[in-house]
């Protein structure tokens, strides 16, 4: 019996000891532990995997929708075309994904803003014998144009045939103008107003035609008129007042040199010649006039003599016999002085109007004031066409460009500007008379016929045509554009800014169609007031938050450049003024010219490392011809690149084109 005892308490004490089944127990009761961790890992590797595939669709989303929006805030078409791309890159049930409509939208706050955002879910493989059917995934993003700080200038081509109509694709008519407002309101939709903090971004508009409204954007300083008395000459005209003495009475018998001092004394005179009533008669008429007349040169004095016959013993008419001897006539010496300003005297009076270059006192004129019209007065208020003339002038705003050199010609190099070309010189300062400018004062301005430069008369038919283009007034011949603006930044399109009279919108509704085609005009005042080195150097060398700023021209053009002899416009009068060329030069001679100015002025826009863009809009082109051929060789010269000019035939290309250039001046990324 002890030792089965023994033999037992061995046994146990050797299945105490021994470890070989221990395993088999272990795992048994880590079954359930293991099954959680790694159907935990699977299930969320697989959540991480869809939720990645969901942010890439996100982002190609947001990406696709800030592309696709034109306007300052999302449309629907533009959230379906952003769903398009979400659902190409994760389509619903993708890994067994719940359905769900991804949320997109313009943020709240930020409209030009795009944000997407979506939440699913998908079903566990492992996990849900722990309960947990499906896991939650969310993603979001934001699409921005990242602009960095941007300073754009809108050189705009508002001539008069910006007023015509054209059709569009879809059969619409609509002015060319009205093509080109909605353009630029689509430009700044693409491109968005920016921030100060994390990118500035300011617009400028320079409208030009055969002019520039700049000078109300100018410092007094810079033009001729900012002090008292300052004066510039003018092709005008300027009145001559007389002044006459007390007439000198002289009678004279015929056929003597003596004068006497009445009548009587005269047919006293003894005479041994004799006289026919016929020939008496003749005699009085053919030695006098009573029309004074000028001596060419005032102020001057002329001595005008009138005859007239005086009774011959009584008699009131010459008679036969010995009356006949008694002729005698009556001489009225007057003396006259002319002189170009009026005493105020009872003796005198306005006489007649001269013709010339004159200098026009410009006090009061710049800041606004309504001053009286040298050209105009009281006693001969019209001109040769009986129109009548102003009596007081208010300056549009509009400047005669600075003193320039007529030594530039077709084929002159384009490799530097002439010193003496003030007008060219982008950055030069306006320190004197020659670099200053000058009020556009179509008020005073004749023509050595007579003709006020401001009479809007149709010479053709001699009548007042408000919409006749063809005229001297506020059409073709003298124009006066929408006054520029300089680069601000707008908040949005109807939000007027800091310093401005009007918004974004506001501005753009109401540009006006008129003038001629002078491209070097605009280029020229787009660069003065885009530069970072020139007048304007203070406002534009840097920004707010010290990034750098890149700089662009965006110039859009219904036409080439045509330039005129008759124009009144930036240069003057090039018929009697001739400051770019000869006033001989024919008007293929002068737009050869411009065409030579604009190009040196391109080459000088783009060395201050400013970008240009050139925009073209005209009717669609004859079979056979292409971009090259409706575009001039100046301008696609003035553009940066092949890559950097357009052309739109159709308003809604327009739009189009104005899109894709602030598509490339911003650029889109995500923000999120």
């Amino acid at each position: 019996m002890g030792k089965q005892i023994k033999r037992a308490m061995t046994f146990l004490g050797r299945l105490r000891r021994n470890q070989a089944g221990n395993t088999l127990a272990m795992v048994a009761a880590a079954v359930i532990p293991l099954a959680g961790l790694i159907g935990g890992g699977v299930d969320m590797s697989r959540a991480y995997m869809v939720r990645a595939r969901m942010q890439q669709a996100c982002d190609a989303a947001a990406l696709a929708g800030r592309r696709a929006m034109t306007t300052a805030s999302m449309t629907d078409d533009n959230k379906a075309e952003a769903k398009k791309f979400f659902d190409f890159n994760f389509p619903q049930q993708t890994f067994g994904a719940a359905n769900f409509t991804p949320v997109i939208q313009s943020k709240p706050g930020e409209t030009t803003t795009v944000q997407v955002s979506a939440e699913t879910t998908i079903p566990t493989t492992i996990m849900r014998i722990f309960g947990i059917q499906t896991l939650s995934l969310a993603v979001n993003c934001d699409s921005r144009f990242d602009i960095g700080n941007t300073d754009v200038m809108l050189v705009l081509d508002t001539t008069g045939s910006m007023s015509s109509n054209m059709t569009d694709t879809n059969g619409a008519t609509m002015t060319r103008l009205a093509a080109l407002q909605q353009a630029v309101k689509d430009f700044y939709d693409t491109l968005g107003p920016g921030s100060n903090a994390t990118g500035r971004i300011r617009y400028g508009f320079m409208p030009y035609s055969s002019a520039v409204n700049v000078g109300y954007q100018l410092p007094t300083t810079a033009l001729i008129g900012g002090e008292a008395g300052d004066t510039w000459d003018y092709q005008t005209r300027r009145a001559l007042y007389e002044t006459s003495s007390t007439p000198t009475i002289c009678y004279r018998r015929y056929g003597l040199s003596a004068c006497y001092s009445s009548s009587a004394d005269a047919n006293a005179a003894s005479t041994s010649s004799t006289l026919s009533a016929a020939n008496c008669t003749s005699y009085g008429n053919n030695n006098g006039n009573g029309n004074p007349a000028n001596s060419g040169t005032a102020p001057s004095t002329v001595v005008t003599t009138t005859y007239s016959y005086d009774s011959f013993n009584g008699s009131t008419s010459a008679a036969s016999g010995s009356n006949n001897r008694k002729c005698v006539r009556k001489e009225s010496a007057v003396t006259k002085t002319y002189s170009t300003t009026n005493s105020g005297a009872s003796n005198t009076k306005f006489y007649t109007w001269e013709y010339g270059q004159f200098p026009v006192d410009l006090t009061g004129v710049i800041a606004g004031n309504s001053v009286a019209n040298p050209a105009y007065n009281a006693s001969s208020k019209t001109d040769v066409n009986s129109t009548q003339v102003a009596s007081t002038m208010t300056w549009g705003g509009c400047i005669e460009e600075r003193s320039t050199t007529t030594s530039i010609t077709a084929s002159t190099s384009t490799a530097s500007i002439p010193e003496d070309a003030h007008d060219l010189q982008i950055n030069e300062a306006p320190e004197d008379r020659d670099t200053r400018w000058r009020p556009h004062l179509p008020q005073v301005e004749f023509k050595r016929n007579g003709r006020w430069m401001n009479d809007n008369i149709d010479n053709t038919k001699a009548t007042v045509k408000e919409n006749d283009t063809n005229r001297a007034g506020s059409g073709g011949w003298n124009a006066c554009p929408s006054q520029a603006r300089r680069l601000t930044s707008y908040a949005s399109r109807s939000e007027i800014p800091s310093g401005q009279s009007s918004s974004f919108d506001s501005y753009v509704d109401g540009l006006i169609a008129v003038g001629g085609t002078y491209h070097d005009i605009g280029m020229s005042w787009g660069a003065r007031f885009l530069s970072p080195n020139g007048l304007f150097a203070a406002d534009n060398r840097n920004a707010p938050n010290g990034f750098n700023i890149a700089r662009h021209i965006v110039f859009m053009t219904d036409g080439d450049m045509q330039a005129y002899d008759s124009v009144y416009g930036s240069y003057g009068y090039q018929k009697l003024d001739g400051r770019v060329a000869a006033t001989s030069s024919d008007n293929t001679t002068l737009t050869a010219i411009h065409n030579r100015r604009l190009e040196m002025l391109c080459n000088a826009v783009k060395s201050e490392g400013i970008v240009v863009w050139v925009i073209g809009f005209k009717d669609p082109p004859p079979t056979g011809k292409t971009d090259e051929d409706m575009m001039s060789p100046q301008l696609q010269g003035c553009a940066n690149s092949r890559n950097h000019w357009f052309m739109a035939y159709t308003p809604s290309s327009l739009r189009q084109k104005f899109k894709d250039i602030a598509k490339n001046i911003g650029g889109l990324r995500l923000s999120n």
